[in-house]
């Protein structure tokens, strides 16, 4: 029979999860809401809900299922998947064992933070394949990140290493929900375009955008970015020059061949990332830009359940 690898990745707004060839085919894929304003309560029950669909899907099929990973938000020890630090966007998660939380399911479980996931993904079959050193991030209700050098993760000494979206990005800045001020997360994650977005709107008369009033998402932010709508253009600009800004500090730091851009925001399309790209290049030493390559993930909003998968691959 053969095998698959079911993957589940864990994010601030849904929960998408799917089954995965040895060779990274997609076979299969789901999403269901993640309920965080019901507690982290019912975060579990819904993770334990994507587990047992994963089964499911993989015996309906006839396919012999070799594990499940998992992709968290925060701090996260590996294998094991134990969340020891920060994840703002899902309260009371910190201390959740990911492995003893399956401990019901006779199958191997592995927990990983969530954009070491997406990297893995990545650099196993997706953007960064073939490249030595690549910064991966991911930009949705959070920001993550991850590094990958010869294949291999680098998780850190304390398993807490690419936490760019907690990279101070201005000192003395705004206070976010993690209590620390400043992060780059506060400012440039989903929910700040949106806020960033609203503000721009009312600036500009006529934008589509004021349209939308409670009920404005990226998606329309960025639908509205390429009407060429001013209000979106200035929110969606400003994001950009502020990620762009602090990949370049990446990119003096690391130097790596690559970076691949992945999460819900990366749907922004070709635009955007190039708006990214001018930013890091504009903020990044030369030298250390001559040969870089800023690309969409592969494998879009899909990565980080993909790259759960491949724990196990």
């Amino acid at each position: 029979m053969k095998k698959c690898y079911g993957g589940i990745d864990l994010g601030g707004t849904f929960i998408k999860a799917g089954l995965l060839s040895s060779d990274g085919e997609v076979m299969a894929k789901f999403k269901i809401p993640t309920a965080v304003d019901s507690g982290a309560a019912a975060v579990r029950e819904n993770l334990i809900r994507a587990g047992l669909r994963i089964i499911n899907m993989a015996k309906k099929r006839g396919l012999v299922l070799a594990g499940i990973g998992v992709g968290s938000p925060g701090t996260v020890r590996y294998p094991e998947g134990l969340v020891t630090g920060s994840s703002p966007n899902i309260p009371g998660w910190v201390g959740v064992n990911i492995r003893r939380l399956f401990s019901r399911f006779s199958i191997t479980v592995r927990g990983d933070n969530d954009a070491n996931c997406m990297a893995l993904a990545e650099s196993k079959f997706g953007a960064g394949k073939g490249t030595r050193l690549g910064f991966y991030l991911t930009i949705g209700t959070g920001i993550g990140g991850a590094i990958v050098v010869e294949g291999s993760l680098v998780r850190g000494a304390s398993f807490a290493a690419g936490e760019f979206g907690h990279t101070i990005f201005r000192y003395g800045g705004k206070k976010y929900k993690t209590g620390r001020r400043g992060q780059l997360e506060a400012y440039a994650a989903a929910p700040a375009l949106v806020s960033q977005a609203r503000l721009a709107a009312g600036g500009f008369k006529g934008s589509i955008l004021t349209k939308y009033a409670d009920n404005l998402s990226p998606r329309e932010i960025f639908e509205a970015f390429r009407a060429g709508d001013p209000a979106a253009v200035a929110a969606v600009s400003e994001n950009a020059r502020m990620i762009g800004t602090a990949i370049g500090s990446v990119v003096n730091l690391l130097n790596p061949e690559i970076v691949v851009i992945g999460g819900g925001l990366s749907a922004g399309g070709s635009e955007y990332i190039e708006l990214i790209r001018k930013s890091a290049i504009s903020f990044a030493f030369e030298s250390a830009t001559s040969s870089l390559k800023i690309k969409t993930a592969r494998f879009g909003n899909d990565a980080g359940w993909i790259g759960a998968a491949c724990l196990n691959i």
